[in-house]
């Protein structure tokens, strides 16, 4: 149990490390990198200790007809998956780095420990195994800023066509 969360917590520190050597884009977030670190290390020792899963963020009904990619632009791991009208996350390959939230325009990420969002994993789940992957930005669909908070966009325009991926 010990040697694993070393393991664990060694593949994190370079994971961490690379990031912030080749993907950031200010010398400003090596602290909130550190402090991601430490909050990582938590949750992986929670995680050996308990058997629980490590959290992820999953997508919700708010991306549908939108579909913006900035969050994909930002994500270290390219845990995004297109589907013809919104994204999902594959929650396995999510490392709840939390660089994505705050880049969505329509506040459609959310951490899986939020109540309420048991659907919207299993969907992420579900898509993320059927539709490509996207790791490049693209543009948003067309009618994007009309449908951003629209209510039950799930029932009326939800999609289970594959988008088109890289």
């Amino acid at each position: 149990m010990l040697l694993t969360w070393f393991f664990e917590c060694t593949l994190l520190f370079f994971e961490v490390l690379l990031y912030y050597v080749f993907c950031s884009r200010s010398r400003g977030r090596f602290w909130s990198l550190t402090r991601l670190f430490y909050i990582k290390i938590i949750d992986i020792t929670y995680a050996a200790d308990s058997g629980a899963c490590i959290m992820t963020y999953v997508v919700t009904d708010n991306c549908i007809a939108c579909k913006y990619t900035d969050c994909v632009d930002v994500c270290p791991v390219d845990c995004f998956y297109e589907g013809e009208n919104m994204l999902v996350i594959h929650p396995e390959e999510c490392i709840d780095c939390g660089v994505c939230e705050p880049e969505c325009p329509a506040d459609a990420i959310r951490s899986d420990t939020e109540d309420g969002l048991e659907k919207w994993l299993e969907i992420n789940r579900d898509y993320a195994t059927k539709w490509p992957n996207l790791t490049q930005k693209k543009d948003a669909l067309a009618d994007a800023d009309e449908m951003d908070g629209k209510k039950n966009k799930f029932e009326l325009c939800f999609s289970e066509a594959p988008g088109e991926g890289d």
